[in-house]
């Protein structure tokens, strides 16, 4: 059995939107471990209230200085609670899917450098090593003969 208190109630995800006033017209009833609602049979209102949500009973308590919530779990019931240790790792929030990985990526170095057209050309020393410098994409050549 796991039990605990809070200060927050969740009687209002029980609500019905109807604009009666009594209680027992204002809540889903008929609550149990396997079902949400509220148990009316337990419920002495307005000191205590008993319902239960996913597999887990709450009882609210009205004292003078305010409203606590009382919870409790039994693992012998049936619901969609995990009993296991869960640890989140801050690194990976809001994380919502494996990164994209582009592997084929293509890089063409030293052939666009912004420096590389006039220095090279010192080691052009006739016309035919020009059309063959750089595979002819710099010049054109146009054999005027």
């Amino acid at each position: 059995m796991i039990t605990g208190t809070t200060n927050n109630s969740r009687l209002k995800e029980l609500r019905k939107y109807t604009v009666s006033t009594g209680f027992t017209d204002q809540y889903v009833n008929n609550g149990s471990w396997s079902s949400n609602g509220v148990d009316y049979g337990a419920t002495t209102y307005p000191a205590f209230i008993v319902y239960y949500l996913g597999g887990i009973k709450y009882t609210d308590i009205t004292l003078i200085n305010g409203t606590h919530t009382t919870f409790e779990y039994s693992a012998n019931n049936v619901g969609n609670f995990v009993d296991e240790v869960y640890i989140k790792n801050p690194n990976k929030e809001k994380i919502i899917s494996n990164p994209k990985i582009n592997d084929d990526v293509f890089i063409i170095r030293d052939e666009l450098s912004a420096f590389n057209k006039n220095y090279r050309l010192e080691f052009v020393g006739n016309l035919v090593d020009l059309t063959t410098y750089a595979g002819g994409k710099y010049f054109k050549i146009i054999n005027n003969t």
